[in-house]
């Protein structure tokens, strides 16, 4: 068997409910109950003839089986359903409800005492005894406040059954919902029923009906024209409002750098993902943006001959970055290069950047202006022990240049002593062998 997790109904009847293939069972404690003999419950027998009941008392427990027919079922698969069997149903609710004759018989109304027939006809699988077995009064208040949420839980289902029952006031509720729920008596819940079915059989008769396999035939066919329409349809969209405008902005965009107006340029490419374009218009962009960049003197004249068409693709992203003050991402591309200057005029800018950001609370910018600085004086210290190093080899080499252009006077007199003395000797042995 499978229990059902504590619910409405069993917390109002205060017994055990349990769930198998069969049927329902519902167990009560005999000490809990005001039930003297078994008898006294003969009377359920009376209600719904439909459903079998059988009751077996036991020194400590009463259990009530309920077995209904293999068609019935539940109030989840009633939700399941189209709407005007939902809403036929809900009138018989409110019909077997107010038609109820068996005066000893008490009403529990919520979802899970209630399965339908074929038809969407509702039964209450449990009910109570007066005096007997719980519920033992009949409070005509709160049956029709359960009537209410049952019907709402039914034909709208936005909320469960609790919430329409005792958080309605508070709830956001679907017109027909709230119509139900404001119902004050029992005929002006039947007229709302009722005004409802009547609204939905007259929409139905003004659809087509077709027969099902007609009906199959079309709906395939249409799924087929749609498949192969899609993809042309998505294309069309894709050039109309996406590929085209972006090529017409590429085209533009260079017509401007042409003529030095760089603002045009940076303008009618801000929209655009500076990865997916063509190298050429990378470079314009770079070019442009390096335009107002407030370089100076040599840096400027370095950074200008260092973008051309045959620089690094990565290097032009690098300054479109920070022309667009995307700090953080230019500065990974420059540990990606591992340029150390690049990398410190990214961080920079990022602090110049952070400085300005309103929406950064003052603890917010300490921070990160903090791991900023922390990180600029770890590259600033880097390149100063690099250029001391670079300092004292250029020194070394200086020396060594200074050492050889010494030694070379002397090495030239050693030579030419040399030379002179082969010469004598050279002289002196021909002189012999002339002799």
């Amino acid at each position: 068997m499978d229990e059902l997790s504590s619910s409405y109904l069993e917390k109002k009847i205060a017994a055990h409910m349990v769930k198998d293939d069969s049927g329902y069972m519902f167990v009560f404690q005999r000490a809990n109950l005001s039930m003297q003999d078994r008898l006294e419950l003969q009377l359920i027998h009376e209600a719904d003839d439909a459903l079998q009941r059988h009751i077996e008392v036991t020194e400590d427990e009463v259990q009530i089986r309920v077995n209904p027919p293999a068609s019935f079922f539940v109030f989840s698969r009633a939700r399941e359903k189209n709407v005007i069997r939902q809403w036929v149903s809900s009138y018989q609710i409110v019909k077997k409800i107010r038609n109820h004759q068996l005066t000893r018989l008490m009403l529990a109304v919520c979802p899970e005492n209630i399965v339908f027939d074929s038809s969407m006809s509702p039964y209450f699988l449990h009910y109570g005894v007066r005096d007997s077995l719980p519920p033992y009064e009949q409070d005509q208040d709160m049956l029709f406040q359960e009537t209410k949420a049952t019907i709402s839980a039914l034909v709208d289902g936005q909320h469960s059954f609790e919430e329409y029952l005792l958080y309605h006031q508070t709830l956001k509720l679907s017109n027909e919902a709230q119509s139900i729920l404001a119902a004050g008596t029992w005929d002006e819940l039947s007229t709302i029923i009722q005004s409802r079915i009547d609204a939905l059989e007259k929409e139905e008769k003004a659809f087509v009906h077709i027969p099902e396999k007609k009906w199959k035939t079309a709906r395939y066919t249409l799924m087929g024209t749609m498949i192969a329409i899609v993809p042309l349809l998505f294309f069309t969209i894709y050039t109309l409002f996406i590929s085209q405008p972006r090529n017409t902005a590429y085209v533009e965009s260079g017509e401007s750098f042409l003529t030095q107006k760089y603002s045009e340029v940076i303008d009618r490419l801000e929209n655009y993902d500076p990865r997916k374009m063509p190298y050429v218009v990378q470079y314009e962009l770079a070019r442009s943006y390096v335009t107002y960049e407030p370089l100076e003197g040599a840096a400027r004249k370095n950074v200008e001959n260092a973008i051309t068409l045959q620089t690094d693709s990565q290097y032009l992203l690098y300054w479109i970055y920070i022309g667009r003050g995307e700090n953080e991402d230019a500065i990974d591309l420059a540990r990606i290069m591992e340029d150390r200057e690049l990398i410190m005029y990214g961080l920079i800018n990022q602090k110049e950047q952070i400085k300005l950001d309103d929406r950064l609370s003052g603890e917010e910018k300490e921070t990160q202006l903090k791991e900023v600085d922390t990180e600029l004086i770890q590259y600033k210290k880097e390149k100063e022990e690099l250029e001391k190093q670079l300092d004292e080899q250029e020194g070394q080499n200086l020396e060594k240049s200074d050492a050889e252009a010494e030694a070379k006077p002397a090495v030239k007199e050693e030579v030419e002593k040399k030379e002179s003395k082969d010469s004598i000797k050279t002289s002196d042995e021909k002189e012999k062998s002339k002799e």
